[in-house]
């Protein structure tokens, strides 16, 4: 059996099959600092909570992936959400 070479791009679409496409560091900077603005904003609102019931399944039973999921996005308080966040990088 050949083996197939890995396949690098972004990731458009959120399916399973594409998400397990390698990611370059570019893609990777862009999307954290995506993660990080749109955290700061709905931490411990009902925004947040919306994101956390989409994405529990994905993390259910994991340690501390639960957990952390909780803090970022349903405890008020647990990150200064007033922060734009510009210059953590």
């Amino acid at each position: 059996m050949t083996k197939q070479p890995l396949r690098y791009g972004p990731s458009i679409q959120l399916d399973d099959d594409v998400e397990r496409i390698p990611l370059d560091k570019s893609e990777i900077e862009v999307r954290l600092a995506i993660a990080d603005f749109v955290i700061r904003r709905v931490t411990g609102t009902p925004a947040g909570e919306e994101i956390f019931n989409g994405l529990i399944k994905r993390f259910e039973n994991r340690y501390p992936h639960h957990k952390l999921l909780t803090q970022y996005l349903i405890s008020p308080g647990y990150m200064d959400s007033g922060v734009d966040g510009e210059d953590i990088y």
